[in-house]
């Protein structure tokens, strides 16, 4: 019998974050599901070879696209039935443009992606900007617009000096492998002074419009584009930990899109704020002209300039243009409302500054790229950060449920609190300590999961971390290599790494070059013997972290590969701020048959 981790291939350099002054990014890059990676590589980027005689094989067999996108092979038994030219890639079993391919693939990497700053007013106007990483084997360039105006970058793409902070301008076109900075905004006095960031001296950014409302309204997106597939995400404010409000995301390029969505926020409003920023928000944003969006509210949506009212239950459809946003920022949470489109649109969700619990400071901004209705799981493995103040801490956890009648199981045992029946758009909030394994009946009855680490204001917590929000990786679209880097200027970096079982059905070794070698010391993840789970100190007191035989991890760069599936998730903290990300997922459609009943 197959196991779900049968290798389903995907480009896994399924999102490459730099890092960046105060920010902790991660950066993964290549792999397929399973596959193997050999020695870690001192180039990573793809090499799609030199063309090559395309030998006889049997044409009665299906095509399908090699693991390293090279070549079209015969799924009979893997032999060469075309080598792509070095300018093309194996996309839909056929050798086509770069860009085709990637879109074919159903990655974290593309070619076109949309972006626009979070809804908030704590820190609004500061620093945005987007980390571009080049995934091709040759040189590429990045183009930003609004609208139709197009942005001049002149003096706005920037790159890190190799091991250091410091910033040196970057003009042209982008090495393969190499990262750059391209800051997008900076618009000082937007709302208020508070939590301000600018951006750093030297640098004019591709605006100083501010493009999200305080609340409810439309705006709009920057449109990124680049000349071959990158790896991009976004930071705000740039300068991180000192800003006090960092947030980041992993942009999915239009191409993993879809039209079928369950809103997710990451938290109710704020008990502690008391202004306009302390609200929970979506934003929806369209790639196409003519794009209506459907959407069935959890609650009821408030009327704002240019945008319509809605009763709770009551459909509502809302027209947006290309490369236009609508954003819903109140006080009553829309997670778990359904949306329908008729063109593919992404959604973010976000706060103003949240406080967690509501009623707990400090706050943190939050936005977060949602993915689709398709790519949700049945299955997901729930560990938290290194506590705090030992083992005995308690995270929150959240629950979405997409489809009514979803039966929830739990290994070793559900949680105090943890739902075991969930209908369509109900959300579930609870606490645990210890990992768990939570799965639904089948993958036609998909959630999301979260996990949150609290205010530093709490009990015990003397200002130590302060509320942030990642979405957990499914187990089936876990990957078998990440890299990453580690920002230095936050005085604890906890990784949190937890492996399944290969289609083999054993736990292939996790190595961490860091470490020198392969990890150690696994401890399983509830009863059934399917998934173990390691923390490492990235980072002490800003120090160096844990000390292995093969050697001693600090900050800065990491890469991990495996056999076998695994996912790995970097948390990061110091006083009054935090945030954490998922090293990479998979865009499987996980999903088989289940629609969302959204009419």
């Amino acid at each position: 019998m197959k196991s779900r981790f049968d290798k389903v291939c995907v480009l896994a350099m399924s999102g490459s974050l730099a890092t960046s002054i105060g920010a902790l990014l991660l950066m993964p890059l290549a792999s397929c599901g399973g596959g193997s990676r050999g020695d870690f590589p001192e180039e990573v980027g793809a090499d799609f070879g030199d063309a090559a005689s395309t030998p006889e094989v049997d044409t009665s067999c299906a095509r399908q696209c090699s693991l390293d996108f090279r070549s079209v092979l015969s799924a009979c038994d893997g032999s060469v039935v075309e080598s792509c030219p070095p300018d093309l890639a194996c996309g839909g079993a056929s050798c086509v443009s770069p860009c085709e391919a990637m879109a074919a693939a159903q990655s974290s990497i593309g070619c076109e992606f949309y972006t626009q700053p979070p809804g908030t007013t704590n820190a609004a106007g500061s620093c945005y900007a987007a980390y571009v990483v080049n995934s091709w084997s040759s040189p590429i360039t990045v183009d930003v617009s609004l609208g139709n105006e197009k942005l001049d970058l002149s003096n706005a793409v920037f790159r890190f000096k190799p091991g250091t902070s410091e910033l040196e301008s970057a003009p042209g076109e982008i090495p393969p492998n190499e990262a750059v900075i391209v800051f997008l905004l900076d618009a000082p006095n937007t709302f208020s002074p508070e939590g301000y960031t600018a951006c750093p001296a030297g640098v004019t950014p591709a605006t100083k419009r501010w493009l999200s409302p305080a609340r409810t309204g439309r705006g709009t997106s920057f449109h990124l584009t680049t000349s071959a597939p990158s790896s991009v995400a976004t930071i705000y404010p740039f300068g991180g930990a000192a800003s006090f409000f960092p947030t980041a995301t992993l942009l999915l390029p239009t191409a993993s899109w879809d039209k079928q969505h369950v809103l997710v926020e990451p938290w109710q409003r704020s008990a502690v704020i008391a202004n306009v920023g302390g609200v929970p928000n979506v934003q929806i944003v369209a790639s196409d002209d003519d794009t209506q969006v459907t959407i069935l509210p959890t609650a009821d949506i408030l009327p704002a300039d240019g945008v319509t009212g809605a009763l709770r239950g009551r459909v509502a459809t809302y027209t947006l243009g290309k490369g236009e946003f609508l954003q819903i920022g109140q006080n009553d949470e829309l997670s778990g409302s359904l949306i329908e489109a008729n063109k593919p649109v992404a959604t973010f969700g976000g706060h103003g500054c949240m406080n967690v619990p509501s009623n707990i400071p400090a706050c943190d901004t939050e936005q977060k790229q949602i993915p689709a209705f398709t790519q949700w799981g049945q299955e997901y493995v729930a560990v938290r950060y290194r506590g705090r103040t030992g083992d005995s801490e308690s995270a929150p956890y959240r629950i979405v449920a997409a489809i009514d009648g979803t039966e929830l199981s739990y290994d070793p045992a559900p949680p105090v609190g943890a739902p075991t029946s969930m209908k369509a758009g109900e959300v579930a909030t609870f606490s645990s300590a210890a990992p768990f394994v939570v799965r639904s009946q089948d993958a036609n009855h998909p959630i999301y999961v979260a996990v949150y680490m609290t205010g530093g204001g709490g009990d015990g917590f003397n200002a130590v971390g302060d509320p942030e929000a990642v979405n957990l990786v499914p187990a089936g679209q876990y990957l078998d290599s990440y890299s990453f880097f580690a920002d230095p200027t936050y005085d604890e970096t906890s990784l949190v790494v937890v492996r399944g079982k290969s289609s083999s059905g054993v736990f292939e070794d996790v190595t961490l070059e860091c470490a020198g070698g392969a990890l150690t010391d696994w401890r399983p993840v509830g009863k059934s013997g399917q998934y173990e789970f390691r923390r490492v100190d990235l980072s002490r007191g800003r120090g160096p972290g844990e000390t292995f035989p093969g050697g001693t991890c600090t900050s800065g760069l990491h890469r991990m590969k495996s056999n076998g599936p695994f996912t790995a998730t970097i948390w990061g903290w110091g006083r009054t701020a935090s945030y954490a990300y998922p090293g990479g997922m998979a865009q499987r459609k996980l999903v088989t048959t289940a629609t969302l009943n959204v009419h």
